[in-house]
């Protein structure tokens, strides 16, 4: 038995854990809503007037005994666990509580103040709405549900809200998995799922992501004599660098049934050179990254890129570049889970029941914390399946939908009942 219900009964049980949610969507609302109107921009970083609101409101629908942690007071996550009888399995739903700033010449582009929750049309503008304080507010709301409506129950639930991911993670997910905080047998991630309309993919695949720069170098002399002398112009030959590489570089993988635009290569995010007026440049630099599929290994794209120099330095001899990869993080890892791991099997039956058919897989474009959750703690991640889209965050008018809030609750909470009662 669970509750009034014969453990057989799950259609009746998914119902009274809908009719919880469904109740309470317009204070799950409010609460997204006050999630966003915190402040918990990264850079700099510094989430602790939105876990002390969390601390705040979790007591007030039952969940008693969250812990919070951090490598400093300044950056805090976080932990909340739902025991069940046994802990096994443990669940492990995660979202960041932290944002990207607004940024100085995005702020004008605002029609919202971004930090003052507005609702037009079912829409929920706010810095960090859909990115990802919508789906923190459903997260707790379904730990909420299925804690008041299955009493008994086998397994965890973990329920991990952390810092700093914006910001790469270090000091958010990646000390929480270092240090031993995090131990669960499979999780989920609550990152946005849509790249252009919600709940458009159930994402199986974090794509990672390489860091690098191409410095140049040149002659660095009096300017007025750069047309009379040789010399060497190391802007002009970056220039030139960074538009073959744009237009030439080849890079080796397997292709991915579920990554169809394969691998992005973003080149020159980053450029410098130059002294200043009257200084021919004897130096210049751009960085690039690129996200990379499963199947790609550091070892390989760095031959790659030393293979698409040689080609340039062959056909100019004059051409003095050296590849160099970030020495703090060079490399993210892909990561990916099985199509058939019960988690995926249960997101996809709770989406049947509540947007009336499972998501398409597929891979997420962007980079998540799973890497963490999964080569350093070992657990296998969804590293998204969220309310918003993508192609909004960290950017004006970020918002996320408000029904979209109501649903990924409901979904959180039928997969949670069915992978851990």
């Amino acid at each position: 038995m669970v509750g009034d219900y014969p453990t057989s009964d799950r259609d009746g049980l998914d119902q009274v854990l809908l009719r919880f949610i469904e109740a309470r969507r317009e204070e799950l609302v409010r609460f997204a809503s006050e999630l966003i109107a915190t402040p918990s921009i990264t850079p700099p970083g510094d989430e602790r007037a939105v876990v002390a609101l969390l601390l705040s409101r979790l007591p007030e629908l039952g969940l008693v005994g969250a812990e919070v942690v951090g490598p400093t007071a300044e950056r805090p996550s976080l932990l909340y666990r739902l025991r069940g009888r046994s802990g096994k399995p443990t669940l492990l739903y995660n979202g960041h509580v932290d944002t990207k700033p607004v940024g100085k010449e995005a702020a004008s582009e605002w029609r919202t103040d971004p930090l003052r929750p507005t609702i037009r049309e079912g829409r929920l503008f706010g810095l960090g709405s859909a990115d990802m304080k919508g789906a923190v507010a459903a997260m707790v709301y379904a730990t909420a549900a299925l804690k008041a409506i299955v009493p008994e129950r086998e397994g965890d639930l973990l329920l991990a809200l952390t810092a700093d991911e914006e910001g790469g993670g270090e000091n958010g997910a990646g000390f929480l998995c270092r240090q031993g905080h995090i131990k669960a047998d499979f999780g989920l991630i609550g990152e946005p799922s849509g790249v252009r309309r919600e709940w458009e993919y159930l994402h199986l695949i974090s794509r990672g992501m390489c860091f690098f720069r191409i410095k140049v170098r040149g002659t660095q002399m009096h300017s007025s004599i750069s047309n009379i002398l040789p010399c060497v112009n190391a802007s002009v030959k970056m220039a030139q660098v960074l538009t073959r590489l744009s237009r030439d570089l080849k890079l080796t993988y397997e292709p991915h049934p579920l990554c169809p635009f394969g691998v992005t290569v973003n080149p020159g995010v980053m450029v410098k050179g130059g002294v200043f007026y009257g200084v021919n440049p004897g130096y210049a630099e751009f960085a690039s990254d690129i996200r990379v599929i499963p199947g790609m290994t550091l070892e390989g794209v760095k031959q790659d890129l030393e293979r698409f120099l040689d080609v340039l330095r062959a056909e100019d001899p004059q051409l003095d570049a050296e590849l160099e990869f970030e020495s703090v993080q060079p490399w993210i890892p892909p990561t990916e889970i099985a199509a058939d791991h019960p988690l995926v099997r249960a997101l996809a039956d709770s989406s049947r029941v509540v947007l009336g058919q499972a998501p398409p897989l597929s891979a997420y474009p962007a980079t998540t914390d799973s890497p963490k959750f999964e080569l350093i703690a070992g657990i296998p991640v969804v590293p998204s399946f969220g309310p918003g889209i993508i192609t909004l965050a960290h950017g004006p008018n970020e918002w996320v939908g408000v029904e979209s809030i109501i649903q990924a609750a409901k979904i959180y909470a039928l997969a949670a009942w069915r992978l851990l009662a």
